[in-house]
């Protein structure tokens, strides 16, 4: 799966093993960043094609995502390079 990658300058720094993250943001380690005033979460190559989250801080754009992954996985489609990407990380920590 490709990985959209923002300018270093847009970036958000995250913490990705504090507790008090959902434990998919800490296993799937979507990237943080800033575009404009908003804030932004974002797991695969674009926010069309992979899974966004958006707010007016980056806890609010972890907790956008966090109910759009939830939303997406209810109902899958097995040829989405993102959900594949999901699977196989879910299935690495459950072994």
């Amino acid at each position: 799966m490709e990985q959209f990658e923002p300018p270093v300058e847009m970036k958000v720094s995250v913490d990705y093993s504090d507790d008090k993250l959902p434990v998919s943001v800490r296993a799937l380690k979507p990237v943080v960043f800033k575009e404009g005033n908003a804030f932004c979460c974002l797991l695969g190559p674009d926010p069309q094609a992979g899974v966004f989250g958006c707010g007016d801080s980056a806890k609010e754009a972890i907790t956008d995502w966090d109910l759009h992954l939830k939303e997406r996985i209810k109902d899958p489609v097995e040829s989405d390079e993102v959900i594949q990407y999901i699977k196989k990380t879910f299935s690495i920590i459950d072994n």
